[in-house]
């Protein structure tokens, strides 16, 4: 644990990196139970990989513009008293350091950043992703097609039907009854042994895993994106 200030500031330095990039790989990923050892491990390593590289960038960057580097052989043997002596230079270069590192970090963990690989080989990221062992029924069929609007039916326990469009869903690996998923835009309902109808006044609806027994997915294409019936016809032509 740090004892003083200047360990207590370059534990945030070396550490922060690390735990911004786990908390976007999180979001962009199946949620799945794992140890306070295993968190704080993927942290730290995470973090020193990121701090790694952005001082190797500093360090060439401070070459070939000729910038002052801080005295890393004074930081190490006499923290405090290096730091007493450079306030201002120690603070704007660990501040410049600190913002590089997470900038760094929020782009690695960016959803953009594999996206280009899904868009070289489509195929053979979609075999690992259903090859992975970390990902629900739910994650696969939801993340099969990117891009596209996603419409779920789900045939209920009780013989009703609901369906509108995907707006939000559990992360969770576990596939149990605890699990949710949210629908959006015009919900369309049909209770046991009735006519389906569209749910007026309502804009969004909460399903419960447990009260699903087959659940449907349609991949909508963007109209943008659609292919317009008169080029077909042209390009068929000729």
């Amino acid at each position: 644990m740090p004892t003083t200030f200047v360990s207590l500031v370059a534990l945030v330095v070396l550490a922060f990196p690390g735990f911004v990039l786990h908390r976007r790989f999180r979001l962009r990923n199946p949620e799945r139970e794992r140890s306070t050892l295993d968190e704080l491990l993927t942290i730290v390593f995470a973090g020193t990989a990121v701090d790694a590289a952005v001082a190797v960038i500093f360090v060439v960057g401070a070459v070939v513009f000729k910038l002052p580097l801080p005295r890393f052989d004074s930081l190490v043997s006499a923290p405090s008293a290096y730091v007493a002596q450079n306030v201002l230079a120690t603070t704007a270069w660990a501040a410049a350091f600190l913002a590089a590192a997470i900038g760094l970090a929020f782009v690695l963990g960016s959803p953009r950043w594999p996206g280009l690989g899904d868009k070289i080989t489509p195929g053979a990221m979609a075999g690992r992703r259903r090859r992975h062992p970390h990902q629900s029924a739910w994650w696969l069929l939801f993340h099969e097609n990117p891009g596209s609007r996603i419409y779920v039916g789900c045939l209920l326990t009780d013989g009703g039907y609901v369906a509108g469009y995907l707006h939000s869903f559990s992360t969770l690996v576990t596939e149990n009854g605890d699990r949710e998923l949210t629908l959006e835009g015009d919900i369309e309902y049909r209770p046991p042994n009735g006519s389906a109808a569209v749910l007026s006044n309502v804009n969004a609806a909460s399903v419960k895993a447990d009260h699903i027994q087959l659940l449907t997915v349609t991949y909508v294409v963007p109209a943008a994106e659609a292919p317009v019936a008169g080029e077909e016809a042209g390009s068929d032509a000729e």
